[in-house]
């Protein structure tokens, strides 16, 4: 359908020009135009007064061509090519033609069925159609009359499989051969010199005529029972079916006109006088057939299609940029809204927070204080450690260092990890030897675990290397537990610093009863929590 837009729909004949402005499927004005240079200059400017509507012409004219063919089915691209070459091959010097589709056939090879129509000689167009180029109106196309008939054909259900739609028609008497309601072939004869008494005469003469052309287009046969329609506005045309039908033994028969012009809200006294007002009309309704005019005379349509396209994508996108703006206005005031109530919400709780606060009794201790009480109390008992976990590191070394025996065990919690024992630090030489790592511990208020620990080589002999090995060995058993943090030697069973004084005899006989026991002292630091300890 071509909606409800304004249109300009157009008749051209030999004789002239008719021209209807529809709103949508209802006319509005109309206008005839005759062959002569007044009559362009009126008809331009008509168009001048109706621009940039568009403009759709029907050509009903004698020179017209039509041509029956078959082709192979294809599709895309392959099938224009072909049909391309077709119409240069039957129409080369028509600039008005175009392929009508029928169907396709039913045999094996199902080809598509076209019918190639074109203008023989469109020397009565060019007139109207430099007026219409020279005021830029948008044409949408040019179409011939008489394929706008088989609507009629179809619409009043028609059903002969061979029908000769004859119409009288302001340009003459036009005779449209339909096969199962496709049209196949028209021809147009004037009629400016019958007269009334002659109709059935004339009507008989040109339909033996056209019936000897479809014979020789062999479209139809010898025994082809063709039947013949006539649109008839008045009672003439039942007395010229049956002088058909009486002599030339078809099958002839009148239908009402008129009828079917009231159902397209058609006036009578328009179907009477300007007859081609139907077909426009069924052209408004939105029956729109194929289109015989090159692409560059729709040039100017087809860019006002692109600009009216390109105008409502941008609605369309305003439109859906107005409503995400107005949705998320909506949606912010809303929370707005929301976080308004909130803060209500929340000054309500406050002030009923404040009410109650009023009545609670006052404590001697401010609260800052309170909180410091409360931090040390969380910290005191983060820190309740017993010197259980030093045991257990102490036991499970000296499971493997049999021959050690433990004289003292000192434990303690604190923040330093330099701390001395009571009864003394190492001596130089052994800081030397074994330097403790530099561990700072920032927070005062984690504590570590630090045991000191002194022992003794048990039937100590003398053997200095196997009291420093089994010493050794008590060490890395330490320091490969999870739990040890630091292992320091702070006492060796003996004094292996270069600058210590040698005393004693060999041949001293109470060197072996006298010889003072191996003892040595140990410095162990506990991993904490925080740290990873595995134990």
């Amino acid at each position: 359908m071509l909606g409800n837009q304004k249109k300009l729909i157009l008749c051209a004949t030999n004789s002239g020009m008719t021209a209807g402005l529809w709103h949508g499927t209802k006319l509005q004005t109309y206008a005839v135009f005759g062959n002569s240079d007044e009559n362009y200059t009126a008809f331009s400017e008509y168009l001048a007064q109706h621009s940039n509507i568009n403009v759709y012409l029907i050509v009903d004219a004698v020179e017209e061509d039509y041509k029956l063919e078959s082709l192979p089915h294809t599709t895309g691209s392959a099938r224009r090519e072909i049909i391309d070459r077709k119409l240069n091959q039957f129409n080369r010097n028509s600039q008005y033609r175009a392929a009508h589709f029928i169907n396709r056939a039913a045999d094996k090879r199902k080809d598509d069925n076209f019918l190639f129509v074109a203008l023989s000689n469109a020397d009565f167009l060019q007139g109207w159609m430099d007026v219409i180029q020279a005021n830029h109106a948008p044409l949408v196309g040019v179409y011939l009359l008489s394929m706008i008939s088989q609507v009629i054909v179809r619409q009043m259900k028609l059903m002969s499989p061979h029908i000769l739609l004859c119409e009288r028609l302001s340009s003459g008497l036009r005779q449209t051969y339909l096969h199962n309601g496709r049209l196949r072939m028209s021809r147009l004869v004037p009629m400016k010199n019958v007269k009334p008494n002659q109709l059935a005469y004339f009507y008989l003469v040109e339909t033996d005529k056209t019936r000897l052309y479809l014979l020789s287009q062999r479209l139809i046969a010898g025994e082809t029972p063709l039947q013949m329609m006539l649109p008839a506005v008045d009672g003439t045309y039942e007395e010229i079916a049956r002088s058909i039908s009486q002599e030339q033994g078809l099958e002839c028969k009148a239908v009402d006109i008129l009828a079917y012009a009231r159902n397209l809200h058609v006036a009578e006294d328009m179907v009477k006088t300007h007859p081609e007002f139907l077909h426009m009309q069924l052209l408004a309704n939105g029956n729109v057939p194929d289109n015989l005019a090159p692409a560059t005379f729709s040039k100017i349509h087809n860019l006002n299609s692109t600009r009216r396209k390109i105008n409502f994508a941008t609605a369309c996108v305003a439109t859906v940029g107005v409503g995400l703006a107005l949705f998320y206005g909506w949606q912010g005031k809303q929370q707005k809204d929301q976080l308004q109530l909130i803060a209500a919400q929340t000054q309500q709780q406050q002030q009923q927070y404040e009410e109650v606060a009023k009545n609670f009794p006052t404590t001697p201790i401010p609260s800052a204080e309170l909180k410091v009480a409360a931090d040390l109390a969380r910290i005191i008992k983060s820190n309740n450690q017993s010197p259980r976990q030093l045991m257990q590191v102490l036991s499970k070394a000296f499971e493997t260092s049999p021959e050690i025996a433990l004289t003292r065990i000192r434990w303690m919690q604190t923040n330093d990890r330099e701390i001395k024992d009571e009864e003394g630090g190492p001596t130089p030489a052994q800081i030397q030897n074994n330097p403790p790592a530099t561990i700072v511990n920032n927070d005062p208020a984690k504590l570590i675990q630090v045991g000191f620990v002194n022992a003794e080589i048990k039937g100590f002999t003398g053997d200095y290397r196997a009291a420093l090995n089994s010493v050794n060995n008590l060490v890395n058993h330490l320091r490969e537990n999870g739990l040890v943090e630091q292992v320091v030697v702070l006492q060796e069973p003996v004094n292996v610093s270069s600058l210590a004084n040698l005393q004693g005899s060999t041949t001293d006989e109470n060197a072996t009863t006298e010889r003072p026991p191996a003892i040595f002292k140990l410095k162990i630091v506990l991993k904490t929590a925080d740290s990873g300890a595995n134990p």
